[in-house]
């Protein structure tokens, strides 16, 4: 592992060799921690990858970033609830020191005045999601695939106190320990339940953020578009490198409204 030649298609193979599924959680860690920091070191795999390539290694990589993902968001929630438990930290503590982000850089797609999908204004914009937002005559909110550990889902509600939040997953798990975690936290406006985003009602929820992870995305973006209460929409989506780890959505809107701002 350590002897990792710079080549992003070289690592890549090496990295598929190493049957990572197999692995135990911890071993599993360290080698996808590994591969993405050596990921976040290439420009492009587009022009190295033939059609069968580019869909073995998307097929790995975003299975076993899923995986890795689930591991360290349960990782931070027990930390965060064993502290909180013993009155080690309070419901202001830094959520910051939890953060889920991933390398490479992902981009938020900002979708406003959300009626249909052909219809949408898109933008592209860098990940600082302090300059985009603004909920302040928001009231009510969903996040779709907010995981074990919700950070953006609580970073959000650290912005904006007065607004109702729901989170969304598919895992029973994850929705059972978020809840625990919200409600040691003393959050009375934070609720999950276990839902898939394609079938979820978005009726009277102002804004929603999808998750990085969340797939099919533009099945639930078409689901979304069909409350017209929803006047804005941040989906999470990766750099085209990060495309091996999750599924990007701007390839399926329409170019003609491309409006590129990437600061990344």
């Amino acid at each position: 592992m350590c002897g990792a030649t710079p080549s992003g298609l070289a690592f890549l193979r090496q990295y598929y060799q190493q049957h990572p599924v197999d692995l135990d959680d911890d071993n599993f860690a360290t080698l996808h921690e590994w591969f993405l920091r050596e990921l976040s070191t290439v420009d492009s795999l587009a022009g190295l990858l033939n059609d069968v390539e580019r869909t073995s290694y998307r097929n790995l990589c975003s299975r076993c970033h899923k995986r890795y993902l689930a591991i360290k968001e349960m990782l931070a929630n027990k930390k965060l609830l064993a502290g909180l438990r013993k009155a080690e930290s309070s419901a202001a503590a830094n959520l910051a020191d939890y953060s889920r982000n991933a390398s490479p850089s992902l981009t938020t797609t900002q979708l406003t005045s959300f009626r249909s999908w052909r219809d949408s204004n898109t933008n592209f914009q860098s990940s600082n999601l302090s300059a985009l937002l603004d909920l302040r005559n928001c009231e009510n909110a969903v996040m779709v695939g907010s995981g074990a550990f919700p950070g953006t889902l609580l970073w959000l509600r650290g912005k904006f106190p007065r607004v109702h939040y729901v989170g969304l997953d598919i895992d029973a798990d994850c929705v059972k320990m978020a809840t625990e975690l919200v409600a040691a936290m003393g959050f009375d406006n934070v609720r999950f339940e276990q839902f898939d985003g394609q079938q979820y009602d978005f009726t009277g929820i102002d804004f929603v953020y999808v998750a990085n992870h969340v797939v099919p995305k533009k099945a639930v973006l078409q689901q979304i578009a069909r409350s017209p209460s929803v006047h804005q929409v941040v989906v999470r989506e990766p750099t085209p490198v990060g495309e091996l780890l999750s599924e990007a959505v701007r390839p399926d809107l329409p170019p003609r409204s491309f409006q590129m701002h990437l600061t990344l």
